[in-house]
């Protein structure tokens, strides 16, 4: 009965902990619009750890982390998704990223929740920071 006193408060508490760890992998931020579409592409492809979808006006912005095996074909599997969404979504104007540097201003960016007005500065400079070469 001390057995079962003693382990009962460990296994509350390690499947609580268990649950808060669990952070969202797919993140759509802006116009709710094609979120469930966005998704399941993001979702289908195994290479993806996590993803952060920026939607404004006519355009999207789509930064993923890509699983640490794949990294070393980051490039080839960014341009795999960049054609998946211009397939999808010829009307639009698409711009995947595979950069942990992209990844994290994108989430910076819904965190502070940028307002319209400012959110295609701020992509625009995204954009420009993701054609340096570093």
């Amino acid at each position: 009965m001390k057995l079962l006193g003693m382990m009962l408060p460990l296994l509350i508490s390690i499947s609580l902990l268990s649950g808060c760890g669990e952070k969202e992998k797919f993140i759509v931020y802006g116009s709710p619009e094609n979120e469930k579409d966005v998704e399941a592409i993001l979702k289908k492809e195994d290479f993806i750890d996590k993803s952060t979808v920026i939607q404004y006006d006519n355009s999207m912005l789509v930064a993923v982390q890509i699983k640490p095996w794949d990294k070393w074909k980051k490039t080839k599997l960014e341009k795999k998704l960049q054609k998946k969404f211009d397939k999808k979504y010829p009307n639009k104007e698409v711009f995947v990223s595979a950069d942990y540097k992209i990844f994290y201003e994108a989430n910076k960016i819904k965190k502070d929740k940028v307002e319209n007005n400012k959110l295609s500065e701020k992509i625009a400079e995204l954009k420009k920071l993701a054609k340096e070469e570093t």
